[in-house]
């Protein structure tokens, strides 16, 4: 008696194509495993002359002893904003600010009006030396932001609780321009 399952024939049909329907997943499987992912926007909050203006930009995590900003080397550095990969200015953090827990401020929520749909996270401020604000909204999936309704003017919103600082968005100069 033959145990249920395909045929002669369907084995046959399908033998070839195994290595195909085993290889394909595993190889997706290996370039997404190897694929890093773009980390999230931050935002530097600052002036431009009497404007809030926000900028996205890229923690990069340093010793104290290098917590000097990184000079132009021509590398584009890019973040992740709600899933479309974005110019960013590299913002590099001390490690220390960690050990001090005021340093990081909680707020109530970071609002972006880049679209006709304003996305709000919950997040952080942390006061950058020179003035200025490095706003870090938590990580979440992506929004579904409608295509083809961008704001003439995007801005970004952050109720730090005792009061909402809104600034303009606008994107980092390219290196050389």
């Amino acid at each position: 008696m033959r145990p249920p399952g395909p045929s002669e024939k369907q084995r046959a049909t399908l033998h070839p194509w195994l290595p195909l329907l085993c290889g394909v997943p595993l190889a997706a499987l290996l370039v997404w495993s190897l694929t890093p992912a773009e980390p999230p926007c931050a935002y530097v909050l600052g002036q431009d002359g009497p404007a809030s203006v926000a900028t996205p930009a890229r923690v990069v995590f340093a010793p104290p002893e290098e917590a000097v900003p990184p000079e132009g080397d021509g590398a584009a550095w890019t973040c992740s904003n709600e899933g479309v990969r974005t110019p960013a200015i590299p913002v590099r953090v001390p490690t220390s600010v960690f050990e001090n827990p005021e340093s990081l401020m909680e707020v109530v929520s970071i609002t972006l009006h880049l679209s006709s749909t304003p996305v709000s996270r919950p997040g952080h401020v942390l006061e950058l030396e020179g003035g200025g604000l490095l706003v870090l909204p938590q990580p979440g999936p992506p929004a579904s932001v409608p295509e083809g309704n961008p704001l003439a003017e995007p801005f970004i919103t952050v109720d730090l609780g005792d009061g909402v600082r809104t600034a303009r968005y606008v994107h980092p100069l390219t290196p050389g321009k």
